[in-house]
């Protein structure tokens, strides 16, 4: 009787604690948000210049070999040809010049356009 008393205690406080984590999980992810957009904010612009190696749609991100040479970009931020969501057409080949900011280690193009 104490063994299903025990198990009835341990489990209700992982709900307990499980239904208070989800009830902050909205605020906590706005807050992450908000951080985040201060930090691409803050961020000093950098330009590339090169040749589209790869692009991954599934995972957002695209190589550009320079003359510096190679740099991974993210492409959730990106604004292709004055149209933003329309960088997964990037192709593979393709001369492309852009701009890009560094936040946590990771560069986020915010422009790519091809050169013509």
């Amino acid at each position: 009787m104490k063994r299903v008393l025990v198990v009835c205690m341990a489990l209700l406080l992982t709900v307990m604690f499980a239904g208070a984590a989800m009830a902050q999980g909205d605020a906590g992810l706005q807050d992450l948000k908000a951080q985040f957009q201060q930090k691409m904010d803050a961020a000093k612009s950098m330009e590339f210049e090169g040749t589209v190696l790869s692009h991954d749609v599934l995972c957002h991100c695209f190589v550009v070999k320079g003359a510096k040479g190679n740099v991974t970009l993210q492409d959730d931020y990106t604004k292709f040809d004055q149209e933003y969501n329309r960088a997964k057409g990037l192709k593979i080949g393709a001369k492309v010049k852009g701009e890009y900011k560094s936040v946590n280690y990771l560069n986020y193009a915010t422009s790519v356009s091809y050169v013509k």
